[in-house]
Protein backbone atom coordinates (compact mmCIF):
# COMPACT_ATOMS: atom_id res chain seq x y z
CA UNK A 1 0.00 0.00 0.00
CA UNK A 2 3.03 2.38 0.54
CA UNK A 3 4.35 2.05 -2.90
CA UNK A 4 1.09 3.00 -4.46
CA UNK A 5 0.54 5.34 -2.73
CA UNK A 6 4.00 6.61 -3.60
CA UNK A 7 2.56 6.12 -6.83
CA UNK A 8 0.04 8.60 -6.53
CA UNK A 9 2.02 11.05 -4.96
CA UNK A 10 4.70 10.73 -7.75
CA UNK A 11 1.70 11.68 -9.59
CA UNK A 12 0.02 14.23 -7.87
CA UNK A 13 3.75 15.92 -7.67
CA UNK A 14 3.53 16.87 -11.82
CA UNK A 15 -0.08 16.69 -12.58
CA UNK A 16 0.19 17.50 -16.16
CA UNK A 17 2.79 14.46 -16.66
CA UNK A 18 1.03 12.07 -13.90
CA UNK A 19 -2.07 12.27 -15.49
CA UNK A 20 -0.58 11.90 -19.15
CA UNK A 21 1.15 9.28 -18.18
CA UNK A 22 -1.47 7.39 -16.21
CA UNK A 23 -3.74 7.98 -19.13
CA UNK A 24 -1.64 6.55 -21.90
CA UNK A 25 -0.90 3.60 -19.47
CA UNK A 26 -4.54 2.80 -19.10
CA UNK A 27 -5.40 3.61 -22.51
CA UNK A 28 -2.35 1.26 -23.61
CA UNK A 29 -3.67 -1.19 -21.20
CA UNK A 30 -7.21 -1.08 -22.92
CA UNK A 31 -6.43 -1.52 -26.51
CA UNK A 32 -4.08 -4.50 -25.76
CA UNK A 33 -6.36 -5.97 -23.65
CA UNK A 34 -9.54 -5.38 -26.07
CA UNK A 35 -7.89 -5.87 -29.41
CA UNK A 36 -10.53 -7.12 -31.01
CA UNK A 37 -12.76 -4.33 -30.46
CA UNK A 38 -10.57 -2.29 -32.08
CA UNK A 39 -9.90 -4.05 -34.81
CA UNK A 40 -14.16 -3.91 -35.64
CA UNK A 41 -14.21 0.15 -34.42
CA UNK A 42 -11.40 0.11 -37.52
CA UNK A 43 -13.56 -1.98 -39.33
CA UNK A 44 -16.36 0.44 -39.01
CA UNK A 45 -15.02 3.64 -39.22
CA UNK A 46 -12.96 3.15 -42.56
CA UNK A 47 -14.50 4.87 -46.05
CA UNK A 48 -17.04 2.44 -47.01
CA UNK A 49 -18.89 2.15 -43.92
CA UNK A 50 -18.87 5.98 -42.99
CA UNK A 51 -20.57 6.97 -46.44
CA UNK A 52 -24.24 5.47 -47.91
CA UNK A 53 -23.36 3.32 -50.95
CA UNK A 54 -25.95 4.01 -53.96
CA UNK A 55 -26.71 2.66 -57.58
CA UNK A 56 -28.99 4.32 -60.19
CA UNK A 57 -31.74 2.31 -62.04
CA UNK A 58 -33.31 3.75 -65.50
CA UNK A 59 -36.71 2.02 -65.94
CA UNK A 60 -38.27 2.70 -69.32
CA UNK A 61 -42.19 3.32 -69.34
CA UNK A 62 -43.44 -0.21 -69.30
CA UNK A 63 -41.55 -0.61 -65.88
CA UNK A 64 -44.14 0.20 -62.79
CA UNK A 65 -42.16 2.81 -60.86
CA UNK A 66 -43.98 2.53 -57.80
CA UNK A 67 -44.40 -0.99 -57.90
CA UNK A 68 -40.56 -1.61 -58.06
CA UNK A 69 -39.91 1.50 -54.79
CA UNK A 70 -42.68 -0.02 -52.59
CA UNK A 71 -40.36 -3.75 -53.16
CA UNK A 72 -37.20 -2.23 -52.82
CA UNK A 73 -38.40 -0.31 -49.45
CA UNK A 74 -39.15 -3.24 -47.67
CA UNK A 75 -35.68 -4.64 -48.48
CA UNK A 76 -33.27 -4.38 -45.76
CA UNK A 77 -30.87 -2.24 -46.10
CA UNK A 78 -32.20 -0.23 -48.30
CA UNK A 79 -32.64 3.68 -46.35
CA UNK A 80 -34.35 5.55 -49.49
CA UNK A 81 -35.23 5.87 -53.11
CA UNK A 82 -34.73 9.28 -54.39
CA UNK A 83 -37.11 9.97 -57.63
CA UNK A 84 -35.68 13.42 -58.26
CA UNK A 85 -33.13 11.54 -60.02
CA UNK A 86 -35.54 11.40 -62.68
CA UNK A 87 -35.53 15.45 -63.38
CA UNK A 88 -31.80 15.18 -63.60
CA UNK A 89 -30.82 12.39 -66.00
CA UNK A 90 -33.91 13.94 -68.33
CA UNK A 91 -31.80 17.74 -67.70
CA UNK A 92 -28.61 15.43 -68.32
CA UNK A 93 -30.24 14.15 -71.33
CA UNK A 94 -31.82 17.30 -73.02
CA UNK A 95 -28.45 19.12 -72.30
CA UNK A 96 -26.81 16.85 -74.12
CA UNK A 97 -28.91 17.01 -77.26
CA UNK A 98 -28.58 20.96 -77.07
CA UNK A 99 -24.85 20.52 -77.73
CA UNK A 100 -25.38 18.36 -80.58
CA UNK A 101 -26.89 21.24 -82.36
CA UNK A 102 -30.37 22.42 -83.43
CA UNK A 103 -30.55 19.66 -86.53
CA UNK A 104 -30.60 16.85 -84.17
CA UNK A 105 -34.06 15.81 -82.65
CA UNK A 106 -34.91 13.16 -79.68
CA UNK A 107 -38.19 10.95 -79.70
CA UNK A 108 -40.16 11.75 -76.58
CA UNK A 109 -40.44 8.25 -75.93
CA UNK A 110 -37.03 8.39 -75.41
CA UNK A 111 -37.57 10.89 -72.42
CA UNK A 112 -40.47 8.85 -70.57
CA UNK A 113 -38.12 7.05 -68.23
CA UNK A 114 -38.08 6.76 -64.75
CA UNK A 115 -34.64 7.37 -62.59
CA UNK A 116 -34.37 6.19 -59.44
CA UNK A 117 -31.56 6.60 -57.26
CA UNK A 118 -30.88 3.78 -54.65
CA UNK A 119 -29.33 4.55 -51.49
CA UNK A 120 -28.30 1.53 -48.96
CA UNK A 121 -27.15 1.22 -45.57
CA UNK A 122 -23.07 1.19 -45.46
CA UNK A 123 -22.96 -1.91 -43.29
CA UNK A 124 -23.85 -4.17 -46.33
CA UNK A 125 -21.59 -6.68 -47.35
CA UNK A 126 -20.55 -6.33 -51.29
CA UNK A 127 -22.72 -8.94 -51.73
CA UNK A 128 -25.93 -7.39 -50.36
CA UNK A 129 -24.99 -4.17 -52.27
CA UNK A 130 -25.12 -6.06 -55.84
CA UNK A 131 -27.90 -8.79 -54.50
CA UNK A 132 -30.17 -5.29 -53.89
CA UNK A 133 -29.51 -4.07 -57.56
CA UNK A 134 -29.73 -7.18 -59.00
CA UNK A 135 -33.14 -7.24 -57.71
CA UNK A 136 -34.29 -4.00 -59.55
CA UNK A 137 -33.07 -5.30 -62.95
CA UNK A 138 -35.20 -8.76 -62.36
CA UNK A 139 -38.03 -7.13 -61.69
CA UNK A 140 -38.25 -5.05 -64.54
CA UNK A 141 -36.37 -7.34 -67.08
CA UNK A 142 -32.27 -6.38 -68.68
CA UNK A 143 -34.61 -5.09 -71.83
CA UNK A 144 -36.57 -2.38 -69.71
CA UNK A 145 -34.16 -1.84 -66.75
CA UNK A 146 -30.58 -0.31 -66.79
CA UNK A 147 -28.47 0.09 -63.05
CA UNK A 148 -25.17 0.83 -62.75
CA UNK A 149 -22.34 -0.22 -60.43
CA UNK A 150 -23.01 0.27 -56.33
CA UNK A 151 -21.26 3.81 -56.16
CA UNK A 152 -19.58 5.14 -52.84
CA UNK A 153 -19.83 9.04 -52.80
CA UNK A 154 -17.24 11.27 -53.73
CA UNK A 155 -15.87 12.01 -50.24
CA UNK A 156 -14.82 8.38 -50.15
CA UNK A 157 -12.52 8.55 -52.30
CA UNK A 158 -11.09 11.42 -51.01
CA UNK A 159 -10.63 9.81 -47.31
CA UNK A 160 -8.82 6.87 -48.89
CA UNK A 161 -6.23 9.45 -49.85
CA UNK A 162 -5.18 10.82 -46.61
CA UNK A 163 -2.50 9.55 -44.94
CA UNK A 164 -4.35 8.54 -41.81
CA UNK A 165 -6.62 5.91 -43.53
CA UNK A 166 -3.79 4.58 -45.51
CA UNK A 167 -2.21 3.87 -42.68
CA UNK A 168 -5.12 2.31 -40.73
CA UNK A 169 -6.04 0.02 -43.88
CA UNK A 170 -2.30 -1.93 -44.29
CA UNK A 171 -1.74 -1.49 -40.22
CA UNK A 172 -4.85 -2.13 -38.91
CA UNK A 173 -5.05 -2.70 -34.92
CA UNK A 174 -1.89 -3.31 -34.14
CA UNK A 175 -1.34 0.12 -36.08
CA UNK A 176 -3.39 1.62 -33.20
CA UNK A 177 -1.32 -0.50 -30.57
CA UNK A 178 1.61 0.67 -32.40
CA UNK A 179 0.96 4.62 -32.09
CA UNK A 180 -0.22 3.96 -28.25
CA UNK A 181 2.67 2.01 -27.37
CA UNK A 182 4.88 5.02 -28.93
CA UNK A 183 2.63 8.04 -27.03
CA UNK A 184 3.36 5.64 -23.59
CA UNK A 185 6.92 6.41 -24.19
CA UNK A 186 6.74 8.91 -24.31
CA UNK A 187 4.37 9.74 -21.19
CA UNK A 188 7.32 7.49 -19.03
CA UNK A 189 10.65 9.27 -20.10
CA UNK A 190 8.33 12.88 -18.95
CA UNK A 191 7.14 11.45 -15.93
CA UNK A 192 10.39 9.81 -14.92
CA UNK A 193 12.11 12.49 -13.28
CA UNK A 194 9.02 13.18 -11.45
CA UNK A 195 9.76 9.34 -9.40
CA UNK A 196 13.43 9.97 -9.55
CA UNK A 197 13.47 12.60 -7.32
CA UNK A 198 10.55 11.74 -5.00
CA UNK A 199 12.57 8.63 -4.56
CA UNK A 200 16.12 9.97 -4.40
CA UNK A 201 14.35 11.76 -0.60
CA UNK A 202 12.52 8.56 0.67
CA UNK A 203 15.72 6.05 0.15
CA UNK A 204 17.77 9.04 2.04
CA UNK A 205 15.85 9.81 4.50
CA UNK A 206 13.59 6.36 5.29
CA UNK A 207 16.09 4.29 4.41
CA UNK A 208 14.34 2.21 1.71
CA UNK A 209 15.46 0.61 -1.39
CA UNK A 210 14.38 0.82 -5.13
CA UNK A 211 11.20 2.95 -3.76
CA UNK A 212 11.00 4.48 -7.41
CA UNK A 213 11.54 1.33 -9.31
CA UNK A 214 8.84 -0.68 -6.96
CA UNK A 215 6.31 2.15 -6.85
CA UNK A 216 6.28 2.65 -10.79
CA UNK A 217 6.03 -1.51 -10.56
CA UNK A 218 2.55 -0.85 -8.46
CA UNK A 219 0.85 1.26 -10.37
CA UNK A 220 1.86 -0.59 -13.62
CA UNK A 221 0.48 -3.89 -12.12
CA UNK A 222 -2.56 -2.33 -10.78
CA UNK A 223 -3.53 -0.91 -14.33
CA UNK A 224 -2.41 -4.40 -15.73
CA UNK A 225 -4.91 -6.26 -13.95
CA UNK A 226 -7.81 -4.08 -13.70
CA UNK A 227 -7.76 -3.95 -17.18
CA UNK A 228 -7.21 -7.67 -17.28
CA UNK A 229 -9.98 -7.99 -15.45
CA UNK A 230 -12.16 -5.82 -17.67
CA UNK A 231 -10.73 -7.35 -20.88
CA UNK A 232 -12.09 -11.33 -19.26
CA UNK A 233 -15.42 -10.04 -18.41
CA UNK A 234 -15.86 -8.42 -21.54
CA UNK A 235 -14.12 -11.74 -23.62
CA UNK A 236 -12.13 -9.47 -25.38
CA UNK A 237 -8.91 -10.37 -23.62
CA UNK A 238 -6.19 -12.98 -25.38
CA UNK A 239 -3.73 -14.40 -23.83
CA UNK A 240 -0.82 -13.11 -26.27
CA UNK A 241 -2.17 -9.77 -25.99
CA UNK A 242 -1.66 -9.60 -21.94
CA UNK A 243 1.68 -10.91 -22.43
CA UNK A 244 2.50 -8.08 -24.59
CA UNK A 245 1.33 -5.68 -22.32
CA UNK A 246 2.85 -7.24 -19.37
CA UNK A 247 6.61 -7.26 -21.50
CA UNK A 248 5.61 -3.37 -22.46
CA UNK A 249 5.61 -2.37 -19.13
CA UNK A 250 8.34 -4.64 -17.66
CA UNK A 251 10.84 -3.50 -20.31
CA UNK A 252 10.33 0.32 -19.30
CA UNK A 253 9.86 -0.64 -15.56
CA UNK A 254 13.47 -1.75 -15.56
CA UNK A 255 15.01 1.50 -16.00
CA UNK A 256 13.67 2.69 -13.25
CA UNK A 257 16.16 -0.29 -10.87
CA UNK A 258 18.97 1.99 -10.14
CA UNK A 259 20.05 4.17 -7.40
CA UNK A 260 19.28 7.31 -7.76
CA UNK A 261 20.94 10.43 -7.72
CA UNK A 262 19.75 14.02 -6.69
CA UNK A 263 17.82 15.47 -10.01
CA UNK A 264 14.91 18.67 -9.37
CA UNK A 265 11.60 17.73 -11.04
CA UNK A 266 10.83 21.02 -13.57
Amino acid sequence: MFYLKEFFKSIGDSPIRGMFFLFFSCLLAMGLTHRSWIAGTIEKVSPEKMVNPYFVAVLDATVDADKVRNVLLKLPGVVNIDETETERSRSKLSALVGELGPDYQISSDLLNFKSLRIVMNPSLSAESLNFVRNQVVKMGGKEHVSATDVKFPEVTSVMKAHPFYTFISKAGDWGVIGILSLLWVVSYWLCYDVFRSRSYIIEKFQRKKLVAAKSIATGLALVFALFTVVGIWNGTLKFFDSVILLMVFSVFWTFSMQEWRWKPTL
